[in-house]
C-alpha cells in the first residue's frame, strides 16, 4: 500500500467509525429527549440521515468534479464531525433532527474516499483499492459498537457524541495534507476533444465498458440483498441460539469473513462476471439455508457463506466500476453508486419490516434470495452488451461524445 492509500483509508476509518457505531445507541438518545420506546417515529429518525445522505451523493459529486475530490473528502469529515458535535449539545427532539439533517446532507464520506482514490491511482489497481475501503468500512462496523459499548459506561452518551466529533475531524485535518488530485479544466477537456475529432478519423472516443443504469441496477440489487437481512436478525436468532453474545458473533461473522479474506488477496480473481455469477449464488444459497435454519452449524455455515458472497460481490462489483467510470466525472460516478446503495439499504430495512409485519422473522431471507438471483441475469447482461454500450446511458458519465464524425 502506498502513502496516500494508507491516509485515506484512515480519514474513512475514523469517519465509519463514528458513523457505524453510534445508530446502535440513539433509540436510547431519543428517549433520553422524550420519545417513547415504542414511538415510530423512532425508525423514521433513525433513517432520516441515510436518507439523506443517499438524495445528496449524486449533488456532492458534481461539487467533487468541479472543485476537487480531496475538497470533497475534507467537506464529507468536517461535515460530520460539526452535526456530531451538534448532536452532543441537542436539547430537544426538534434540535436532535436538525442536527442529524445536516450529518445526512453532509454525509457521503465513502462516496468521496472512492472518487478521490479514483483519480489518483492507476486504473489497473483501482478495483482493489476499492475493496480495502470497504475493509475499513467493516473493520468499523465491527469495533465500533464493541468500543462504544465499553465508553458509554463512563460517558454520558450525548457527551460521547462531542467526544466522537473529533475523530472525523481528526481526519479533515489529515486530508488537508493529501496531495491534489488533478482537476482537467472545462478549456483543456474542450481541447482535447477537439483533438481527437481532427486527429483521428475513424477511432471514436473511449466510452464506458457498461451502461450506468446497469452498473447501478446491480449495486441496488447487491445491497439490498445485503442489507435486508440485518434489521430482525436478533429477534430472528433468538430462539434457535441461547447465547446473546453467540448471536452477536453470528451476526458480525459475514464481516469478519471479510476482513479475514480480503488480505489474502494478492491479485485479482478472475473476470469480473465470473465473481458476481458466484457471489449472487452463494448469497441466494446462504440466505435460503438461513430461511431454513436458525440454530446450530448450519447457521454458521450459511453466515460463513453469506460473508464469502459479499466479498466476492464486493471485488467483482468493484472490477466493474473500475472499468466504467470516467476520470473527469469520478465524483458524479461514485456519488450516484453511494446514492443507490443507500437508497437500496433504506428500501431494503422498509422491505424486512413489511416481511416481518406479514410473514415471519425468517421471511427477509427470503426476499435477499430473490434479490440476489434476479441481479444473475443483469450481470449476464452486461456481460453479454458491456463491450457495446448505449451511448445515451454512457453520456452522463462520460468525458466526451463518441465521436460522430468518422
Amino acid at each position: 500500500m502506498n502513502r496516500v492509500l494508507i491516509a485515506v483509508l484512515a480519514c474513512h476509518f475514523l469517519a465509519a467509525f463514528t458513523v457505524l457505531g453510534m445508530p446502535l445507541y440513539l433509540p436510547v438518545l431519543f428517549t433520553d429527549l422524550g420519545l417513547a420506546p415504542n414511538s415510530p417515529w423512532i425508525g423514521f429518525v433513525f433513517a432520516w440521515p441515510t436518507l439523506l445522505t443517499a438524495l445528496s451523493s449524486p449533488l456532492w459529486g458534481k461539487v467533487a468534479d468541479r472543485f476537487g475530490r480531496r475538497f470533497s473528502l475534507i467537506r464529507a469529515l468536517a461535515g460530520l464531525s460539526i452535526a456530531f458535535v451538534w448532536v452532543g449539545v441537542s436539547s430537544s427532539m426538534a434540535e436532535l433532527v436538525m442536527a442529524l439533517t445536516l450529518q445526512g446532507l453532509m454525509g457521503g464520506t465513502l462516496a468521496a474516499a472512492n472518487s478521490y482514490l479514483a483519480t489518483t491511482m492507476p486504473r489497473e489497481a483501482l478495483s482493489n483499492t476499492l475493496n480495502w475501503t470497504q475493509f475499513s468500512a467493516r473493520m468499523a462496523l465491527v469495533t465500533a459498537p464493541l468500543v462504544l459499548a465499553v465508553g458509554i459506561q463512563y460517558v454520558k452518551l450525548q457527551q460521547l457524541y462531542i467526544v466522537l466529533a473529533s475523530l472525523p475531524m481528526l481526519g479533515a485535518l489529515y486530508a488537508c495534507t493529501l496531495p491534489k488530485d488533478s482537476q482537467p479544466s472545462h478549456a483543456s477537456k474542450a481541447a482535447s476533444s477537439t483533438h481527437s475529432v481532427t486527429t483521428s478519423t475513424n477511432t471514436a472516443t473511449p466510452v464506458q465498458y457498461a451502461s450506468a443504469l446497469a452498473v447501478c441496477s446491480l449495486q441496488a440489487l447487491f445491497c439490498f440483498a445485503m442489507v435486508v437481512t440485518f434489521p430482525y436478525f436478533l429477534p430472528y436468532a433468538t430462539p434457535g441460539v441461547a447465547s446473546t453474545t453467540a448471536i452477536a458473533l453470528l451476526y458480525v461473522l459475514p464481516h469478519l469473513v471479510y476482513l479475514f479474506l480480503q488480505p489474502l488477496l494478492k491479485k485479482h480473481l478472475p473476470y469480473w462476471a465470473f465473481n458476481c455469477h458466484l457471489s449472487m449464488l452463494a448469497l441466494a444459497i446462504a440466505a435460503c439455508m438461513q430461511w431454513q435454519f436458525n440454530s446450530g452449524l448450519a447457521l454458521t455455515a450459511a453466515r460463513v457463506l453469506f460473508g464469502m458472497g459479499i466479498w466476492l460481490g464486493y471485488h467483482g462489483t468493484h472490477q466493474l466500476v473500475a472499468k466504467s467510470f470516467q476520470a473527469a466525472r469520478a465524483g458524479t460516478w461514485f456519488g450516484s453508486l453511494d446514492g443507490v446503495g443507500k437508497l437500496a439499504g433504506v428500501a431494503a430495512g422498509i422491505a424486512a419490516g413489511f416481511a416481518v409485519n406479514h410473514l415471519n422473522l425468517a421471511s427477509p431471507f427470503l426476499l435477499s434470495a430473490v434479490a440476489s438471483l434476479a441481479a444473475i441475469p443483469l450481470v449476464h447482461h452486461i456481460q453479454k452488451t458491456g463491450s457495446n454500450p448505449c451511448p445515451h446511458l454512457n453520456n452522463e458519465f462520460s468525458d466526451t461524445k463518441p465521436n460522430t464524425t468518422a
